[in-house]
């Protein structure tokens, strides 16, 4: 009975929708038209949107009625994917939809987002062959770039607002479960401010036989800086970088009591003997509601096998923050400026120093007591006989925030996949009972948004 979503998927997988790389632009285009068609097929109108950015992939939009006594709902999702390779360690093609006996498809973009696509597609036609009069008005806003910071997103949205038109609710497909066993709803991500600290000193690469002694080395100067933005404790040094951060409330902290959350599983699933806090509560709101600081890299550093006996002429270090309410990341990212440059004026260097913004992502935080989130929660609760979980995430999805602005809607983050899928890794997959039960969920959710009051 639901062969039609499996193979649907398996066609729709099978496009190398990769938007970080531009030679696959032609299979992003096949995609989009592919959807496009479904989309057509199943009774609804569609376009192909070209991008503001037109070195960017196509959008695809839908809408289905216009019942100005029905709520309007906008269905988010992205079907550009992350590269892949079988030589990166994957078991089978990762672009032929595998079906294997543990109940699993594997493919990339089975869970992030080809499969969340697969399912609110079907999840409508199967609603109109049983009603052609849907519970709501349905608006597809699908986008091809999501992988590459969502190039030419708001541009494009704002130029074609009006094909879209008026929204009461935004539902985001691009998230998974809290747990393996627990369905959730997501009701926030953090914002995040990226930035480039360049250290510059000699003209070029010196031999260390040479300079070494002789010079204050680049390196050697970022590697003192970067120990001076955060504690060993976590806690992020820079002034003012809490002074906004919303306080706990007694109702924020409630939303943690009912979440199946090991500490040792998550300490397992990573690798490691020992988290910051070991405590589960105080652990995810380090994840999901508390700022930090990271480093991720150096740029223009020797980072190969063996030895290579190279001082660099300039370094770059790469550092980002994940940010919450109230934090605004331009005023977060002009803090983190100051920081290093008073840091840097200890050093009396003799080196050049430019730190750089790399980009930035407005925090989004929703209501779980709104139309959306109440029609969510009895949706789960009907098909799963489970009592799901509001959960937040401590990654950065900025176009929630600016469509919530933009459409003057609220937003509700809508998990099909599991967390174990490996979204971005090898093997990437989703159960077929989370297809199954996505669709059905979908449809019970519409069908319950249209009796709330």
């Amino acid at each position: 009975m639901d062969e039609p979503i499996i193979d649907f998927l398996r066609h729709l997988v099978a496009f190398k929708s990769v938007s970080s790389d531009r030679n696959q632009a032609e299979n992003s285009r096949k995609t989009a038209e592919f959807i496009k068609g479904k989309l057509l097929d199943i009774g609804m109108q569609a376009e192909i949107i070209e991008n503001e950015d037109k070195n960017k992939n196509p959008f695809v939009f839908g809408k289905m009625g216009e019942d100005p006594k029905k709520k309007t709902i906008l269905f988010y999702s992205h079907y550009d994917v992350q590269p892949a390779e079988i030589s990166d360690g994957w078991d089978t093609d990762p672009f032929v939809l595998t079906q294997k006996d543990d109940g699993y498809v594997y493919a990339r973009g089975t869970d992030d987002d080809k499969g969340p696509i697969a399912v609110t597609i079907f999840a409508l036609d199967e609603l109109l062959k049983e009603n052609p009069n849907l519970p709501v008005n349905i608006r597809i806003l699908y986008e091809g770039e999501e992988e590459s910071s969502s190039g030419g997103f708001e541009d494009t949205v704002l130029k074609n607002k009006d094909y879209i038109g008026n929204v009461d609710g935004i539902m985001i497909l691009d998230t998974s479960w809290f747990t393996d066993e627990q369905p959730s709803l997501d009701y926030g991500f953090r914002g995040i401010t990226y930035l480039g600290i360049e250290i510059e000193g000699p003209s070029s690469d010196q031999h260390s036989g040479m300079v070494g002694g002789t010079i204050r080395e680049p390196l050697i100067d970022l590697v003192y800086l970067m120990s001076r933005f955060v504690d060993l404790e976590g806690r992020v040094l820079v002034k003012g970088f809490y002074d906004k951060v919303k306080p706990l409330t007694e109702d924020e902290a409630q939303l943690y009591e009912n979440l199946e959350f090991s500490l040792q599983e998550y300490k397992d699933a990573i690798g490691i003997s020992k988290v910051l806090k070991e405590d589960a509560k105080q652990t995810l709101m380090a994840m999901w509601r508390n700022p930090c600081l990271s480093i991720h890299g150096v740029e223009g550093a020797f980072s190969g096998s063996g030895g290579k006996t190279v001082v660099p002429g300039k370094v770059i270090g790469k550092v980002s923050m994940r940010l919450v309410p109230d934090q605004d990341p331009e005023e977060i990212s002009q803090l983190f400026i100051k920081h290093v440059q008073t840091e840097f004026m200890k050093l009396n260097s003799p080196n050049k120093l430019t730190v750089s913004p790399l980009g930035n992502g407005e925090w989004w935080l929703g209501d779980v007591n709104n139309f959306l989130f109440k029609s969510g929660k009895k949706a789960l609760q009907q098909y799963w006989k489970i009592e799901p979980s509001f959960a937040r995430s401590g990654g950065s999805i900025p176009i929630i925030p600016f469509m919530e602005k933009t459409f003057n809607a609220p937003a509700i983050g809508v998990g099909i996949g599991q967390p174990s899928d490996g979204a971005h890794g090898q093997n990437e997959r989703i159960r077929i009972k989370n297809l199954i039960g996505g669709k059905e969920v979908i449809k019970l959710m519409l069908q319950n948004i249209a009796e709330v009051e």
